[in-house]
């Protein structure tokens, strides 16, 4: 009986000695048994040391490294590092918090067939505190990049997993300067290179939903999350005209919605983030000669001086 191929685990972690715990336990439990586990430590602080320490010394299969304290702090450096390390035909990013159904590894390596690049498995979504199931997520539309553009599709970091030998032809995998939506940008700049895809019918992954999510944060107006959600998006317009270029025009009504929601929200609420936010809208409805917008937006802001209200404009 041939051997199965090695399917290399990558975690990033920090400060999650509370949860990590039960996504190893979800691993030693597969049916699966050829797999490595490569843990990359962000620089936590709680007990995850001692944690990943006995997880070590219980199954040799798990390795526990720290982040070279030369690169950048983050997830995505932590990724590429542990793919650095990594010595698998196959490769699943894979949240610290998030659990494998038993036999997950199984199922997936069955779908690779000699040219798939990558088998994307759907995500049953459950809250971190109650436990309730939320849903799967949709992975599968056609056209794949422009439902993925604007959010009718996600992979999550989790879900796909991937084969080594298409990773080793990219010229960058996660970026390390990005601090949000690093899925996103990462999925689709390997959707750009038009891999092989299997899309799998079940879930075999089970994604913790937190209360202190992305969308909630951007939901706060947090200005720094908000700017740095619109740079990420804006540098894929650029690599979009390169790649896909039936994705342009999509994205920049994205952006452009975008801007008008947090204009909307932030005015709605009275919160101190409103004219910033007006004038990344109106900069935007300039640059790309959205002159109706523009005086859309004018009268939106002049209604409010004036009138303390006005937010129809901003749709």
């Amino acid at each position: 009986m041939p051997k199965q191929p090695l399917f290399s685990i990558i975690i990033p972690t920090f400060n999650r000695a509370h949860l990590i715990g039960d996504t190893l336990d979800s691993i030693m439990a597969q049916s699966y048994q050829n797999w490595e586990c490569i843990v990359v430590d962000d620089g936590s602080t709680d007990t995850t040391d001692a944690l990943l320490t006995n997880y070590c010394k219980q199954d040799s299969r798990i390795q526990y490294h720290h982040r070279p304290n030369e690169r950048p702090k983050g997830g995505n450096t932590c990724r590429n590092y542990g793919f650095e390390l990594s010595k698998g035909t196959y490769i699943n990013w894979f949240d610290s918090d998030d659990l494998y159904l038993p036999e997950a590894l199984q199922i997936i390596s069955a779908a690779f067939e000699t040219d798939t690049d990558v088998v994307v498995s759907p995500m049953a979504r459950f809250d971190g505190i109650t436990k309730q199931y939320l849903g799967q997520n949709t992975i599968d539309t056609t056209p794949l990049i422009p439902a993925y553009l604007i959010g009718e599709v996600a992979f999550y970091t989790d879900g796909p997993t991937w084969k080594r030998s298409f990773l080793e032809q990219q010229d960058v995998l996660f970026d390390d300067g990005l601090p949000i939506i690093q899925d996103w940008d990462f999925n689709l700049r390997m959707l750009y290179q038009n891999p092989n895809v299997v899309f799998l019918k079940e879930a075999q992954i089970e994604y913790r939903v937190h209360n202190q999510s992305l969308q909630k944060e951007l939901a706060r107006l947090n200005l720094d999350m908000i700017a740095a959600d619109f740079k990420t998006r804006h540098q894929h317009l650029e690599l979009l005209a390169i790649y896909y270029p039936k994705g342009v025009p999509i994205l920049k009504q994205l952006i452009l919605n975008r801007s008008k929601h947090f204009v909307k929200l932030a005015f709605t609420r009275n919160d101190e983030s409103k004219f910033h936010l007006v004038k990344r809208l109106m900069q935007y409805q300039k640059t790309h000669q959205d002159y109706l917008g523009l005086i859309k937006t004018y009268l939106g802001v002049w209604s409010y001086k004036w009138l303390g209200k006005g937010y129809w404009f901003f749709r």
